[in-house]
């Protein structure tokens, strides 16, 4: 097991359970076939963090984003829904091919990360009609600041 591994995925589950989530019979993850057909569909290698988050609540996380696209297999449309919005809103900017977009929210919002960027990489926040900006340092800080919200 990897340190991301102890410390990211079940970290949220130990805060989704003390913030009113749980009981953690209720939280279940992605197995290992669901996160490999992910970074297939995608063409990418996750970052380890959100394979832990992914392992350990990806399939559903008992309410955690409730009314955003973020449990598997929801966040696999947000790529699309995102690109979308980009070329709708005539903002200037591009998805790479190594940026995954990992929760949508009603449309107008979406969050990724640009798998190049490490194992924790940094979340960004594309809202439409403006640019993507980035709105945490990790994976795992914005997972950890939105679970305690």
């Amino acid at each position: 097991m990897t340190k991301e591994e102890n410390t990211v995925g079940k970290k949220a589950v130990q805060l989704l359970v003390e913030h009113s989530y749980g009981p953690e019979t209720k939280i279940t993850g992605c197995d290992e076939d669901e996160i490999r057909d992910l970074e297939s569909e995608f063409n990418v290698t996750l970052p380890e963090a959100y394979k832990s988050c992914m392992r350990h609540i990806g399939k559903n996380p008992n309410g955690f984003r409730r009314g955003s696209e973020f449990a598997y297999p929801e966040m696999k449309r947000q790529r699309e829904f995102a690109q979308k919005r980009v070329e709708e809103n005539d903002v200037d900017f591009k998805f790479d091919e190594s940026d995954f977009v990992f929760m949508g929210h009603q449309g107008y919002s979406f969050l990724f990360f640009d798998t190049d960027e490490g194992d924790n990489p940094p979340v960004y926040l594309f809202m439409s009609p403006n640019e993507p900006y980035k709105l945490n340092d990790s994976f795992s800080e914005w997972l950890f600041n939105e679970i305690r919200q």
